[in-house]
């Protein structure tokens, strides 16, 4: 049981402390979900979703309920008899209304579509952030890539001229050659050391760009999953038109600059509702209370009262039982009043503009000239590509011009430097002309290297414009 455990937390350990290597769709996959531009891109189209909903919901009716309670003192009039009087009152007063726009130039119907167009366009925005990261992860990872075998190449560099020590040590100590040659020579090994040094402090300094577009702090373990380009074969791109067009098509950008020219537009016919008569339907329900609100009551009693004389004496009274009505006022209760005093209304009302004192008149200058501007930013957006496109092709075709010519001049240095180290070790070459070799061969080396990594980053550029995956 025990060794079960001393394992497990063994294989616990080595998992922990295993180093996690970043493959290309790990790296742009967190960027995107840390990147803070995205985010808040994101919240923005929250909110026009939000603003579309009550674009939607202003074609409701709606419902409110009013409660007042008031108190009155003094020479007042009562809400409910509709008569002045000296008493205090005490009247509380409920009403429910509703109102439902029947017609106001279009004004709710053009929002709605300008809600709807926004909040498109904000989707789009989102989707052109996402690219700008995508294609800055993509160059940031290029770039740790060549790093890597930039060191390569120094380190193999390094073992080349250890070799070269090695051997003009025997040299020297055989009498063939000067100790100057050593010296030379070891100071060329220092240079190469030098060399590969200034590569891995370019890629820690990389690494630390691609962490940091990716919103990580920095680590130590950080590392990315490596490539091999064995074989680059530069080719001829399509056209530039034939890019530019295939852009068009599916570039987030172009959807966005567009939708908010139409939206503009909206905002346009938004402006002139603002001429037209505006038609509500009104509902109200009203019902209420009042203090000295009052209920007559009737009593009536039988008084034995005189009502005559026989034949004129007053000694000889006629009586009978005569009804008599008193009138008793009580205050009417609550529910009784609330019940009297309910009241229904329906109406129409019809608002005219005539003048209002040139608002509506600049709300639409100020909605043209946007119209104006938008379509200005849908063409630089346009513009903008196509010159993006024209000098992503004209670096490509430079970058495969490069390629070819660093390969030959790279197979060249190559016989070179094979029998420059030949006549060294034959004697028959100085180890002046023999470190000049070596420094050129480096040069071209590592010029090389690059113009491999930049010409594959050129043609992701061009598979980015054609909506191609940008994977190895």
């Amino acid at each position: 049981m025990k060794t079960f455990l001393a394992i497990s937390f063994l294989l616990f350990t080595l998992t922990i402390s295993a180093q996690k290597i970043w493959t290309l769709k790990e790296c742009i996959d967190t960027a995107l979900y840390r990147n803070i531009t995205i985010n808040k891109n994101i919240l923005s189209s929250n909110v026009n979703a939000i603003y579309l909903h009550q674009s939607k919901s202003a074609n409701l009716p709606n419902l409110n309920f009013g409660d007042n309670q008031a108190y009155n003192s003094g020479f007042s009039l009562d809400p409910y008899t509709n008569q002045y009087t000296t008493q205090n009152i005490n009247a509380n007063t409920a009403n429910l209304t509703s109102t439902v726009t029947l017609f106001n130039g279009y004004l709710l119907i053009n929002t709605v579509k300008q809600c709807q167009l926004l909040y498109y366009a904000g989707e789009y925005d989102i989707q052109k952030a996402r690219n700008d990261i995508t294609l800055a992860v993509l160059a940031g990872y290029m770039q740790i890539l060549m790093d890597y075998e930039a060191i390569d190449a120094a380190q193999a560099q390094i073992l080349s001229t250890q070799t070269q020590v090695e051997e003009t040590q025997k040299f020297v100590k055989f009498g063939k050659v000067a100790p100057l040659n050593l010296l030379q020579i070891e100071s060329q090994l220092a240079a190469d050391k030098l060399l590969k040094v200034t590569a891995e402090n370019q890629l820690q300094l990389d690494k630390l760009s691609l962490l940091q577009l990716m919103e990580i702090p920095v680590q130590e373990d950080f590392d990315v999953q490596l490539q091999q380009f064995l074989t680059i074969k530069p080719t001829v791109p399509a056209q530039t038109n034939e890019i530019n067009t295939a852009a068009i098509s599916f570039l987030p950008e172009v959807q966005s600059a567009a939708l908010r020219k139409d939206a503009a537009r909206y905002s346009l016919k938004i402006a002139r509702s603002g001429y037209y008569p505006k038609l509500t339907f009104n509902v109200a329900l009203k019902t209420g209370y009042s203090s000295i609100r009052t209920n007559s009551i009737y009593d009536t009693s039988y008084l034995l009262s005189t009502i005559g004389y026989v034949k004129g004496d007053q000694t000889l009274p006629v009586t009978a039982m005569l009804p008599v009505v008193s009138n008793n006022r009580q205050v009417s209760n609550l529910t009784d009043q609330l019940k009297n005093n309910f009241s229904q209304s329906l109406g129409l009302t019809l608002s005219v503009p005539i003048f209002n004192n040139r608002s509506v008149k600049t709300a639409v200058d100020i909605a043209s000239a946007n119209i104006a501007t938008a379509m200005l930013n849908e063409q630089q957006v346009r513009n903008d590509i196509r010159k993006s496109i024209e000098t992503v092709y004209t670096n490509q075709i430079a970058a495969g011009k490069k390629l070819i010519a660093v390969e030959e001049q790279m197979d060249m240095e190559t016989r070179t430097y094979s029998d420059m180290k030949k006549k060294y070790g034959f004697g028959a070459s100085s180890i002046t002309d023999f470190l000049i070799e070596v420094n050129n061969f480096n040069k071209v080396f590592m010029q090389l290297i690059q113009a491999k990594y930049d010409y594959i980053l050129k043609t992701k550029l061009i598979d980015f414009y054609l909506h191609k995956p940008l994977t190895f």
